[in-house]
């Protein structure tokens, strides 16, 4: 097909978009693009002519992934987003960090969805000149990389945000001996320090030179110990609002000083004022000093992953707004529940959580994609909760069937088939929604059969029917015709099924057959069941280095290379 655009803004970047949708029928498509004072989106498609008002460039990719996704078909349809910034953050600081090709792709993607902002989450992953122990050997982004992709970003009408730390959450950092005198802890930089604000002077500054935006994250969450290490050596017991605030406020100097509009997480001021050091625990009716709190113009981001009560976030809001006249809602997509996704309660949580922030108006949001504990789970898992998050943001509420229709017209994915990969760690009736974050399949891939530390917990829950079952339903989904990519994290998948329905159980089987003394049994398990596991495992490893070097940049596999590798080790 041959798009014909009647604005060149956006030919270049249309044609882009169409590799998505190779199976688009036709000779010739032309598309009149047309600006609008007001937001939202309108899109009439006539035969091969198209009408795409926009006010947003986000909004006119929407629309064109509509019109491309729905190919033959003539459309009358119109929309507007409950927000007026979109967006996703991409965790690249816990050993995967993404390709700039993979991170351009996923622009493409944040674009069809209608989404205008990139948070790329970078704890050392950047590069500080002066510091180049900063990041080293972690796959950190050059300057020229962060360029290129803040570039493709604002070719879609998409900003890219750098989203760093500057308080805890510095471990990799602070590991290496020539940080020793910027050590609270081991995690969390020493306020009041001075070669700590030389160090986030040169952070800011280098940021500054590769990102060319006003928005800037600067973290500062779970500093869980602030003030209780060094500090309370060379300070004496100190009260922790007031070290907090004090280490905010020169750090939003500095951020002022390069012209950077900051933003925070905000639980610290949460987790400093609840008896249990809770982020979700403090009473509606508390009230900060005014000695404590930021200043109004601070942008506080509040997350919640976690929270399936409407009633949660609206307290959560209220008490936001007692601290701040800006705030942003970042949601989550549940890619780090171990080696699976939780789609179930990011899908819930992400429900309950945008009605909320719809009835509040609060309307800035973002979906956190993290990649906790060494990022076991591959990012291209994310299509799933992506795609829901940025569908609540343009409807009221979203159907299973709206769901189904945006993830087959925009990836060529059914829902259905890649809801399949929650079923790894979502099987417990009493609770469906998965809200635990259960995770047996990453107990039973790491579980050592001969200490059989989970066998107890295995124990009559099916695991090994459970698993085989699966394999069987990946089995079908591999039988469709699938794109590439999800193909082979289908194929993945599949395989992981089949190496855990072996390996769940094994455990307790081979305790029972040695209490038994069924020689047999032990035999067939030496010379048959253990090497024919050992096969599959050798295949899962194989796929699973494939995936991440097809996403992610070298450094960082390791860490999956050995865990993986000990698992051999201890079957062998």
């Amino acid at each position: 097909m041959k798009l014909i655009v009647k604005d060149l803004k956006f030919q270049e970047t249309s044609e882009i978009l169409l590799k998505h949708f190779p199976e688009a029928p036709g000779e010739e498509l032309v598309i009149y693009p047309e600006y609008t004072e007001k937001s939202g989106l309108k899109v009439l498609k006539y035969g091969n002519n198209v009408k795409i008002q926009y006010h947003q460039d986000v909004e006119y990719y929407r629309a064109l992934g509509m019109v491309l996704g729905h190919p033959g078909e003539d459309i009358s349809y119109s929309e507007a987003a409950y927000t007026s910034r979109l967006g996703t953050m991409f965790d690249c600081s816990r050993n995967g960090v993404l390709k700039a090709t993979t991170v351009k792709r996923y622009i493409e993607y944040l674009a069809l969805l209608g989404m205008n902002d990139l948070l790329l989450y970078t704890e050392d992953t950047y590069e500080i000149p002066k510091h180049p122990h900063f990041g080293a050997l972690r796959g950190r982004y050059t300057k020229e990389e962060i360029r290129e992709i803040e570039r493709y970003a604002a070719k879609f009408g998409i900003e890219l945000v750098p989203c760093i730390q500057t308080l805890a959450h510095m471990r990799m950092f602070l590991r290496w001996p020539v940080t020793e005198k910027m050590r609270d802890n081991g995690d969390i930089l020493l306020v009041g320090e001075p070669a700590v604000y030389e160090f986030l002077e040169d952070m800011i500054r280098s940021v500054r030179t590769s990102f060319s935006g006003r928005r800037i994250h600067i973290g500062m969450d779970e500093a869980f110990q602030l003030g209780l290490g060094n500090y309370l050596r060379k300070n004496g017991y100190q009260d922790r609002t007031g070290i907090m605030k004090e280490h905010l406020d020169r750090v939003c100097e500095i951020c002022r000083k390069y012209d950077f509009d900051p933003m925070i997480w905000s639980d610290m001021y949460f987790m400093l004022a609840s008896e249990d050091g809770g982020y979700y625990s403090v009473s509606e009716d508390y009230e900060w000093q005014e000695k404590d709190k930021p200043d109004r113009d601070l942008t506080l981001v509040y997350w919640d992953y976690y929270n399936a009560s409407e009633d949660v976030y609206r307290k959560m809001v209220h008490l936001h707004g007692k601290l701040s006249d800006n705030m942003y809602f970042a949601g989550g997509g549940w890619t780090w529940n171990g080696i699976a996704p939780n789609y179930s309660r990011a899908l819930e949580t992400t429900r309950v959580g945008t009605k909320v922030m719809k009835e509040a108006g609060a309307d800035k949001w973002f979906c956190t994609l993290w990649q906790d504990d060494g990022a076991e789970t591959p990012m291209e898992t994310c299509l799933l909760s992506l795609t829901y998050f940025a569908e609540c943001a343009y409807e009221k509420e979203v159907t299973k069937e709206r769901l189904q229709d945006r993830m087959k017209e925009l990836f060529g994915i059914d829902s259905e088939d890649i809801m399949l990969l929650d079923r790894f760690d979502n099987f417990q009736p009493e609770d469906p929604h998965n809200l635990k974050s259960a995770n047996p399949s990453k107990l039973a891939l790491y579980q050592d059969p001969m200490l059989g530390i989970f066998d107890g917990q295995f124990k009559g829950k099916g695991l090994k029917e459970h698993y085989h079952e699966l394999v069987e339903k990946l089995e079908q989904c591999l039988a469709k015709e699938q794109p590439p990519r999800v193909r082979k994290l289908f194929a993945y998948y599949q395989k992981l099924a089949a190496f855990l329905a072996e390996k769940a159980e094994m455990g307790l089987e081979l305790k029972s057959d040695y209490d038994n003394q069924d020689r047999e049994r032990l035999r067939i398990w030496a010379e048959k069941r253990i090497p024919a596991c050992l096969a599959l495992l050798e295949e899962l490893h194989s796929m699973r280095e494939e995936l991440w070097m097809d996403e992610c940049k070298p450094q960082g596999y390791e860490v999956i290379d050995v865990r993986l590798g000990g698992i051999r080790s201890r079957l062998v």
